[in-house]
């Protein structure tokens, strides 16, 4: 890390996302500077307002779009394989649960975790985090979940802290084992969960703070995920759900009743549910690639939630069955298109949203106190990442000050 201040000039616009509320959170400054000391934004503003006091080694932002760097809130990058084949199977018209029984979805991808080694899990993360990392996104939230034992699950926290020890990136673990029921409690899911309270709950809280559960009807009930997560609730740690996915199960009403951090997914969360989780301070975490991916012909209704003046984070879902992406980044504009959200809403999801979601609040804006995670995109108006598919616009990014990555495509 430099010894000298960072000062960026000649920003084009800088999205500070320093207003109070969801609804007001997006600020935009044109004809910016950014000044950096010691990984923290020190100063933002105009930049022929930028005090004579702050001398150091000057970049030249030339005009580009400046961003917070994005939080993803809900992801699920740690697992072993992929499941391409099963684009075939989709085709050709086959259910989840009819891939399921032909050997694929999730419980195909716990047996290749469970089979593979520490150091091929950490190399498989590894590279999503990079690729994530040079679309934009700087903090990350990542689940265990592909394992399904106490032993294994724990693996998986360990070496999600061990990426998170490695940076550059921000890494935020959850503990997921309440993910699926494993075969080995195969039509007792009630038994399992019971297994977990007992074995796994107990020896979470050196390796994460927030325990999820995957809240929907055929997988955990409403009142077996309520039991569980009081339970971890009960020995200080935080909560968050997987609501609402396939069918209203109430879910969200759930998390509002318990406190939670977030629900997620909430496709088929009702307004009057909406409402209950922004009146408890509940965020719900909107992952549209996922729905769009499986053709569920249904849509998270992301207005509901910020007409009740309640937190919207889009978050990428990044796992290897419904949403095998590692870039939220590239989701900006499918997030505008797909939920009908406003360039100024979108940015809002992906960053200050994102970090209300995962309750590190001074994430996801550019403001003196706050983390210097910032990307210079290839735009000159923030509109434009949220408009122009298909290529990856991040120029560089930088976390706690520092350059971490940079996109140069070759000029022919």
């Amino acid at each position: 890390m430099e010894s000298k201040p960072i000062i960026i000039r000649h920003i084009g616009q800088l999205l500070t996302m320093s207003g109070p509320g969801p609804n007001d959170a997006f600020a935009c400054i044109s004809h910016a500077a950014l000044v950096v000391e010691k990984g923290l934004v020190v100063w933002a503003g105009a930049d022929s307002g930028l005090p004579s006091q702050y001398q150091g080694i000057e970049i030249d932002g030339g005009g580009a779009l400046v961003t917070p760097g994005l939080v993803d809130a809900h992801t699920h990058l740690i697992y072993a394989g992929h499941r391409a084949h099963e684009v075939r199977m989709r085709a050709q018209g086959r259910s989840y649960l009819e891939i399921l029984q032909a050997g694929g979805g999730i419980l195909s991808t716990v047996e290749k975790t469970r089979g593979a080694s520490d150091q091929e899990l950490l190399a498989a993360t590894r590279k999503r985090l990079n690729h994530g990392l040079l679309s934009g996104t700087t903090t990350f939230e990542i689940k265990s979940g592909y394992d399904l034992t106490v032993d294994g699950e724990l693996r998986l926290l360990r070496l999600i802290n061990q990426l998170r020890e490695e940076g550059p990136w921000r890494v935020i673990p959850t503990a997921l084992a309440a993910h699926a029921v494993p075969p080995e409690f195969f039509g007792r899911p009630a038994d399992y969960l019971r297994h977990l309270e007992r074995e796994y709950l107990p020896k979470i809280s050196p390796l994460a703070e927030v325990v999820d559960i995957f809240c929907e009807p055929g997988v955990f009930s409403l009142d077996d995920s309520r039991h569980y997560l009081q339970a971890a609730q009960a020995r200080g740690l935080q909560v968050k759900l997987h609501v609402d996915e396939l069918a209203d199960g109430k879910g969200a009403w759930l998390a509002a009743a318990i406190g939670a951090q977030s629900a997620d997914h909430c496709a088929l969360t009702s307004g009057e549910a909406y409402g209950a989780m922004a009146r408890a301070g509940v965020a719900a975490v909107i992952l549209p690639g996922t729905a769009r991916y499986l053709d569920h012909g249904h849509m998270a209704n992301a207005r509901a939630m910020l007409d009740h003046g309640g937190w919207v984070a889009i978050a990428s879902d990044g796992n290897p069955g419904s949403s095998p992406t590692d870039s939220l980044g590239q989701l900006l504009p499918w997030a505008a298109s797909w939920l009908k959200l406003t360039p100024e809403e979108v940015w809002t999801g992906v960053t200050r949203g994102g970090a209300q979601a995962l309750r590190i609040l001074q994430a996801g804006r550019l403001v003196a106190g706050a983390p210097a995670d910032f990307i210079l995109w290839d735009a000159e108006h923030y509109a434009y990442p949220t408009y122009y598919y298909g290529s990856n616009l991040v120029r560089e990014v930088y976390v706690g000050g520092r350059r971490v990555a940079a996109n140069r495509p070759e000029v022919i």
